[in-house]
């Protein structure tokens, strides 16, 4: 668990950044990145809720009074500030902002509509999201063993779905009967997307009354946010004896996670982890297409950057997790991806994930 001191330790490193920037205080509204200075897990929904950090060190966090036990709760020593009901939050912030004129935004999430109150309120927002990243993005030895404690869970889920799947079982079931285990085993939120045959050729499909059949090729992505961070693991298995479209498949994608695992290490420019990946999968195209990047970080956000795509401008820093996720489709026959997280080291990735990477065999008969 995020313990006061490095809540402290952070919001003291956001300020040093701060100044450093030229920036009079940096206003985080991600409910990751208030989570990250505070350790306060919120939900805003509509709601403005806000960590406040000021060049001079000292913070307050600005969210609604129905949250304010939450607050009191928090592993922080940011100064609450609560508002009721008839305010929409901005008098407040402003307030918390003790005059501070140029503040750093999260430009990727804050509302054009908030950005332009605080205008008018004598406050320029300037971006900041990368600033604040710049903290996020290297986890510390707690943060990393949240994310191992995730994959277990995660690793564990996965290994009953396989062991139970039988033709007959629906999509919208195995999805439902996966994030009930997750959330059984602690996960305060998760995301599951087992897919079967043709439906697998959608990485981000739609789980539906589609029934498992013999011969199908199953993906099976899940993942779970477990203590505040997230595990994110994929495998694949088919109904029967791999047919050879399943066969060649896999064994492209896991040449391909082979080459971006290699390529995973500090100091790599995120989009060459990519580009190993792509070399492999795109050399096969009779085989399927190549619909996505290598991976992304993760951590308190299931996606989080860096990216693991070619146009990306990121270079790796030594405690970053990725996901590895290579996978290659074809519309009619399915999808094959292989996942994991891992740790960036100087001398290459650490796997905080353990399962098997082969094809899974699910029983054909019904069982």
């Amino acid at each position: 668990m995020t313990t006061a001191a490095a809540t402290r330790a952070r919001v003291e490193r956001l300020a040093a950044l701060c100044a450093e920037a030229g920036l009079d205080a940096i206003v985080a509204t991600k409910d990751a990145s208030i989570a990250y200075l505070t350790g306060f897990h919120g939900l805003q929904l509509e709601r403005l809720m806000a960590a406040v950090v000021r060049a001079d060190g000292t913070g307050a966090l600005v969210v609604p009074a129905l949250d304010r036990d939450g607050v009191a709760a928090a592993p922080t020593d940011c100064e609450p500030v609560l508002y009721d009901a008839t305010s929409n939050g901005i008098p407040e912030l402003v307030g918390a902002l003790r005059g501070a004129r140029r503040v750093g935004v999260e430009e990727d999430h804050l509302s054009h509509g908030r950005a332009l109150a605080l205008a008018d309120a004598g406050v320029e927002p300037v971006p900041a999201a990368a600033t604040v990243m710049r903290l996020r993005v290297a986890k510390d030895a707690e943060e990393a063993a949240a994310i191992r404690r995730a994959c277990t869970v995660v690793g564990e889920v996965m290994e009953e779905l396989f062991a139970e799947l039988r033709p007959g079982m629906a999509e919208r079931e195995v999805n439902a009967l996966a994030e009930y285990r997750l959330r059984r085993r602690g996960a305060a939120h998760a995301h599951t997307l087992v897919l079967f045959g043709d439906h697998a050729s959608q990485p981000h499909g739609e789980p539906s009354d589609r029934v498992l059949q013999v011969g199908d090729v199953v993906c099976a992505d899940l993942s779970a946010s477990v203590d505040g961070y997230w595990g994110d693991l994929t495998r694949c298995g088919t109904v029967g004896e791999p047919g050879e479209w399943a066969r060649r498949a896999w064994a492209v994608v896991r040449e391909a996670y082979d080459a971006a695992m290699a390529a995973a290490k500090a100091g790599a420019p995120a989009r060459d982890v990519d580009a190993a990946q792509r070399a492999i999968v795109e050399a096969a195209p009779d085989v399927g297409d190549c619909l996505h990047g290598a991976g992304h970080a993760i951590g308190l956000e299931v996606h989080e950057p860096p990216f693991l795509i070619p146009r990306s401008d990121d270079v790796l820093v030594a405690g970053t997790v990725l996901t590895i996720e290579p996978g290659i489709y074809r519309t009619g026959h399915g999808g094959i991806r292989l996942e994991d997280d891992v740790l960036v080291g100087a001398d290459g990735p650490e796997l905080l994930s353990h399962l098997p990477l082969e094809l899974r065999h699910i029983p054909a008969d019904a069982g």
